[in-house]
C-alpha cells in the first residue's frame, strides 16, 4: 500500500531526471541545475507522502477513540503536505537562478 502512495513521486523523479539527461547538449551547468531540481523534488514529494501516511494513519486511529482530536490531525497532514510545496518551491528557485 506504500508503494502506491510513492508511486506518483517516483514517476515524476523519473521524468524530471529524463528531462535533466535531455538538456546535456546544452552545457553542464544547465544538467546540473536540472538534476539538482529533481532530487529535491522527489525527496519533498517522496518524504511529504509518508508524512502523510504516517500521520494519516494516527490522525485517523486518533479521532475514532477521541473525536475532538480530528481537527489535531488534519493540521498535522497539512503541514505534511506543505513539504511537498516547498520541494516544488525549491526546485523553480534551483531552476532560475
Amino acid at each position: 500500500m506504500r508503494t502506491l502512495r510513492l508511486l506518483p513521486a517516483l514517476l515524476l523523479g523519473a521524468w524530471l531526471l529524463q528531462l535533466a539527461y535531455a538538456v546535456e547538449q546544452a552545457g553542464a551547468a544547465v544538467l546540473d541545475k536540472s538534476f539538482s531540481a529533481a532530487i529535491a523534488f522527489a525527496v519533498a514529494v517522496a518524504a511529504s507522502g509518508f508524512a502523510i501516511s504516517r500521520a494519516g494513519s494516527a490522525g485517523l486511529a486518533a479521532s475514532a477513540e477521541r473525536p475532538e482530536l480530528r481537527t489535531v490531525a488534519i493540521i498535522i497532514a497539512a503541514f505534511a503536505e506543505a513539504l511537498a510545496i516547498y520541494g516544488i518551491a525549491i526546485a523553480f528557485f534551483i531552476l532560475t537562478s
